[in-house]
């Protein structure tokens, strides 16, 4: 199977406080710096999975592209790119409670817009891949000419509540979306939903075939076929929650190219991701990945 993932690359600045955060003041902590972006982050755990994965992405003209380039052209991916003239490669800063749980994220990704219509229009013939990811990084002329011309099954990455919206016009030509319960309930028709189920029904309503929700320690679910799927999450010594929604739908898609369960591989390649300390777990590979399944399915 041949991926296609289009998104944006940022350089993420983790910064983790070692007590408990005292506001409007100076923490002690750790910060990492790493390659990060939630397409970018897709990209290189399928391409660790050995599959045949294309990313299209968009940098600036500066230092941090020149890394983010060499970085990426290092995984055993396609990388397809330009350069922005008018923004810098885009940048997203987070920081951590001591609990290693999100106090507050910042993104400057405005690069990203350049990933318009033309930008696809020069880069990307369609019809050569079998499987298509995007995020909601992606404007909406982006959004919709993708939803429009793309004749392949679309899976779509929410991000976050703000920028999950812009999906919403084009889940009837998505294949498959990825929530957190927060973005779920952003995207349905009625705020008084109880329940993710209902929730999930309601996103199906509105077209997309397969539905994906997220709720931390309550597990994972997938509504598709008329039927809902939940799955409780494995045992994990978190470290880094960042990337851990990407690695699950990372596990996803690599459950499809394969043909094996979705949330099973989501749920392993989450936990592989929350114990690392990057965004992407570098020892990820098939071995890792089935040995996990295996101690927590099978043995189980």
């Amino acid at each position: 199977m041949k991926i296609l993932v289009i998104g944006g690359t940022n350089i993420d600045i983790n910064a983790t406080s070692i007590n408990e955060i005292v506001r409007k003041d100076s923490n002690i902590g750790n910060i990492e710096i790493s390659i990060g972006g939630v397409a970018k982050n897709i990209a290189e755990n399928l391409a660790r999975l050995d599959l045949d994965v294309s990313f299209l992405t968009i940098l600036g003209n500066d230092h941090y592209a020149e890394v983010a380039i060499k970085y990426l052209k290092s995984l055993n991916l396609n990388l397809i790119y330009g350069k922005s003239k008018k923004y810098p490669t885009s940048i997203y800063l987070a920081v951590f409670d001591q609990n290693h749980d999100l106090e507050i994220g910042i993104n400057d990704m405005k690069a990203t817009d350049e990933l318009n219509k033309s930008f696809i229009q020069k880069y990307v013939n369609f019809k050569l891949y079998d499987l298509v990811v995007i995020d909601s990084n992606l404007c909406s002329e982006t959004l919709e000419y993708i939803a429009n011309y793309c004749d392949k099954p679309i899976y779509a990455e929410s991000i976050s509540v703000n920028k999950v919206l812009r999906l919403k016009p084009f889940l009837s030509k998505f294949t498959a979306i990825k929530c957190n319960k927060l973005e779920a309930l952003a995207l349905t028709d009625t705020k008084n939903h109880k329940d993710i189920e209902s929730m999930m029904k309601d996103l199906a309503s509105q077209g997309v075939k397969e539905v994906y929700v997220t709720d931390g320690g309550n597990g994972s679910y997938l509504y598709k076929n008329n039927q809902i799927h939940h799955k409780l999450p494995y045992p994990v010594n978190i470290i880094n929650t960042t990337g851990a929604g990407d690695a699950f739908y990372s596990g996803v898609i690599y459950a499809k190219a394969l043909n094996k369960q979705e949330l099973v591989y989501g749920n392993a390649l989450a936990k592989i991701t929350l114990e690392s300390n990057k965004s992407n777990n570098p020892n990820l590979n098939r071995e890792l990945i089935e040995r996990v399944v295996e101690n927590h399915e099978i043995r189980n």
